[in-house]
């Protein structure tokens, strides 16, 4: 009884945090999911959202990307492509340049090696920082 109320709990514990990475356009630190998840379970721990953060990042599902000096983020999109983040307020936006361009060239720089992961990140100023949205 006690597993299967475990397993129930870890289920709802893991779709929970899946469906607010998943409905995120922001790229969320695991606190970040925490706070929103706390809405619909109030009791989720953090270390339990790093542990499925973790896991959903194995089978694939979500995306980490480590920023240094700074908490990883989360994607919803993992197919390789890159990001902009500002050094000033912290926002990390996607990129939207053809993955293609990243892998073609990566390929042919590495003799034609097959690349099945990247993390591009370029760092500057947002238009926002920049003072250019006024």
């Amino acid at each position: 009884m006690q597993a299967e109320l475990a397993q129930k709990r870890n289920t709802r514990q893991k779709s929970a945090i899946e469906a607010a990475v998943l409905s995120s356009c922001d790229h969320p630190t695991a606190v970040t999911v925490c706070e929103r998840v706390r809405k619909e379970i109030p009791n989720i721990s953090l270390g339990t959202v790093y542990r499925v953060l973790g896991m959903l990042t194995r089978e694939g599902k979500v995306r980490e990307i480590t920023v240094p000096g700074a908490p990883s983020r989360f994607d919803k999109t993992t197919s390789i492509h890159a990001h902009f983040l500002c050094t000033e307020c912290g926002e990390l936006t996607d990129v939207n340049v053809g993955e293609n361009e990243f892998v073609k060239h990566a390929k042919e720089a590495c003799g034609n090696a097959e690349i099945t992961e990247a993390e591009i990140i370029f760092k500057g100023l947002c238009a926002s920082c920049k003072g250019e949205n006024l």
